[in-house]
């Protein structure tokens, strides 16, 4: 099957990565002049400081009935200049101006004076050459990752089953009703992952539909990077290892427990453990967060209230198995740190039940009905029909990594006094799961703790490596210099191995329907085309959802029952403007778009087969309508379906024709 391309979800995905650049060279230039802030770090932090910031932001601003770009941007703007400038200087602000004035002003006199050229201006200040180098890695590997596990997930589109299916059409009705103010609906759910994709589409101008096709790919890409930048701060090797896992997770499907027909739909265990990650780091080793006590806690109460208004398998498993097993495993100088963490996590826990309650006690269900329901989950997919070993067999061979890897650090640990216990601690905490993993209780959902095994089994490989490498290293040897060609070799090798070992599996899997997404297509084409409610969409009643807040709707039995009659009594008064405001009911829409399924569909394996019966009653309405002398173009073809466009008002529905009458 041809990979099916969407430019929407390309360009969505393009958008963001400007913007993340723009952001980290205004970073770079004006903020963190003085700091070592390379690429890796400044997306990682900033996401884990500000990720979760703005999910409670979303959730504060739906709950208040406020919810718009503009009021996030607002929020935002004071809560980073409130964090840049700090208190004290918010407190006292003009001698804070008076201040940067005067330094800034004489900077700029001696920049004159020096004749600095116009190049000067927009670089970086110069560091020295081996940060240099640090600084160029840390910058391409991140940009090589990301667009590496992009692309590998959106290769997976041609088997995809999740689009236009009832989880998906669910799915998009509950985040398009955060634009209506409603974040528990009649369905009570953890759905932050949902109001992060609605954020998206506003931020990067795509429809709520391409955000919601995107935003599994993207949690998939944040991850990888994630998994990278967790290995290359506990790690002793920090670039060959933490690649190697990244890429891992990328590329690697044919020894991961995952479903790849359901790659496109939004995991919110990955969006949590995406929280998550980052704070696990923080709590190992305090010390490598950049900031006050108060500042690291208060990260540590959003993210944790984040996660559990995003998945709560993580929020009241994953989390805490962590922070004790992290307790355990950290020196005694950290463990003042820990229990502050702790106490954090239990204020969490007190807020996500006093937030659940009240949501509870509004549609009058249980509290222990809601978290049971949202720790089981009828939507984790188990069927994996690529895996080249038994799904018990990875986790075994996976566990024996992670005590060689204890192995190895307990040797380093003793005899080259090598510091850093966080290896160790990922690999007892995965064993743990493990042992969680065979616990029979109506509150657990081992599928959703198997899910969790894609994104821990490349972090225990990747930390397994790197005590295998720092071996190597106690060989006297110019290591650092050669990193950037070893890294080129790592990268190069998992892309060919990934294509070449499981090309001939990934053969076998069998593509899903391509109507769903020529349908989403059209329709993404539609929202670019035209402003919204001056038209109407005749289509499969499934699809009736998308058309809110957006456009009309029309059936397809509505439509060749009532729509000739509806057509001859609005020619008769549409000149007549007294009757049409008298009896709006009797406008009909601008343009109207019809969805045909092409003659020749395949009627296998597509739930929109049944509506090839209404492609002779379609096309003969369609020519009844031209023999009137209305207008019938065809504004989108494919292989599968054709999307005719019936002009009611010419010039007055397409922006392009509005914008410049």
């Amino acid at each position: 099957m041809e990979l099916f391309w969407s430019s929407s979800i390309l360009m969505g995905f393009v958008r963001l990565c400007v913007i993340v650049l723009f952001l980290f060279y205004l970073s770079r230039k004006f903020i963190a002049v003085d700091q070592r802030l390379h690429l890796l770090d400044f997306i990682v932090l900033n996401w884990y400081r500000y990720a979760a910031v703005l999910t409670l932001t979303l959730f504060v601003l739906v709950e208040v009935g406020a919810y718009n770009l503009f009021n996030c941007f607002v929020i935002f703007t004071l809560l980073l200049l409130i964090d840049w400038l700090g208190w004290k200087n918010i407190i006292r602000p003009r001698s804070y101006f008076t201040q940067k004035f005067k330094e800034h002003s004489l900077r700029y006199l001696k920049f004159v004076e020096t004749k600095k050229p116009l190049l000067y201006w927009l670089s970086f200040r110069k560091s020295a050459p081996e940060q240099r180098t640090q600084n160029w890695i840390l910058f391409f590997t991140p940009i090589f990752i990301g667009i590496t596990a992009f692309l590998s997930r959106y290769y997976f589109v041609q088997y995809d089953n999740y689009s236009l299916s009832d989880a998906w059409i669910n799915d998009l009705t509950k985040l398009i009703n955060f634009d209506n103010q409603y974040w528990f609906t009649y369905e009570l759910a953890t759905d932050a992952e949902l109001a992060l994709a609605n954020f998206y589409s506003k931020v990067t101008d795509v429809s709520p539909i391409i955000a919601l096709q995107v935003i599994a790919i993207l949690e998939s890409t944040i991850l990888a990077l994630i998994v990278f930048w967790v290995i290359h701060r506990l790690a002793p090797s920090r670039y060959i290892a933490p690649l190697l896992a990244a890429l891992f997770f990328a590329l690697v499907y044919v020894i991961t427990p995952i479903n790849v027909y359901y790659l496109l739909k939004g995991n919110p265990l990955f969006l949590a453990l995406a929280f998550a990650l980052p704070a696990f780091v923080f709590y190992i080793q305090p010390k490598q967060f950049n900031g006050s006590t108060l500042n690291y806690l208060f990260s540590f109460f959003a993210v944790f209230v984040s996660v559990g208004l995003t998945d709560l398998i993580t929020f009241f498993i994953l989390v805490p198995l962590f922070l004790v097993i992290g307790l355990f495993t950290t020196s005694w100088s950290v463990k003042k740190y820990n229990l502050r963490v702790l106490a954090i996590y239990g204020f969490s826990v007190g807020v996500i039940l006093t937030i659940y309650y009240f949501a509870c006690a509004s549609q009058k269900v249980p509290l222990d009905y809601f978290i049971q329901s949202n720790m089981l989950s009828v939507s984790a997919y188990t069927y994996l029909p690529q895996l080249i070993l038994p799904y018990k067999t990875i986790i075994y061979y996976t566990q024996w990594c992670a005590m060689i890897g204890t192995v190895l650090w307990a040797i380093l640990y003793f005899f080259q006094k090598e510091k850093g216990r966080g290896p160790l601690a990922f690999f007892m905490y995965f064993n743990v799961l493990v042992i969680v993993t065979h616990i029979k209780s109506e509150w657990l959902d081992r599928d959703l703790l198997y899910n969790s095994f894609v994104v821990f089994i490349p972090i225990v490989l990747g930390f397994t490596v790197a005590m295998l490498i720092r071996l190597f290293q106690i060989i006297p040897f110019p290591w650092f210099r050669f990193t950037p060609i070893f890294m080129g070799l790592t990268f190069v090798g998992m892309l060919y191995g990934a294509f070449t070992f499981q090309k001939s599996f990934l053969q076998q899997l069998t593509p899903s329907d391509a109507t769903p997404k020529y349908m989403l297509n059209a329709y993404d084409n539609i929202a670019k085309t035209y402003f919204s409610y001056t038209y109407t969409i005749v289509n499969d009643r499934a699809t009736q959802v998308i058309s809110n807040n957006s456009h009309f709707f029309m059936n397809y039995e509505d439509f060749l029952s009532q729509y000739l009659e509806k057509d001859a009594q609005y020619e008769r008064i549409k000149k007549n403007k007294k009757i049409l405001q008298s009896n709006p009911d009797q406008i009909l829409s601008k343009s109207v778009l019809v969805f045909v399924l092409d003659k020749n569909h395949p009627r296998d394996n597509s739930s929109f087969s049944e509506n090839i019966k209404y492609y002779d009653p379609l096309m003969k309405q369609l020519q009844t309508l031209k023999d009137r002398g209305r207008e019938v173009n065809v504004f989108y073809r494919s292989p599968l379906l054709t999307v005719y466009e019936v002009v009611n008002n010419p010039n007055e529905s397409k922006i392009s024709d509005i914008i410049f009458k």
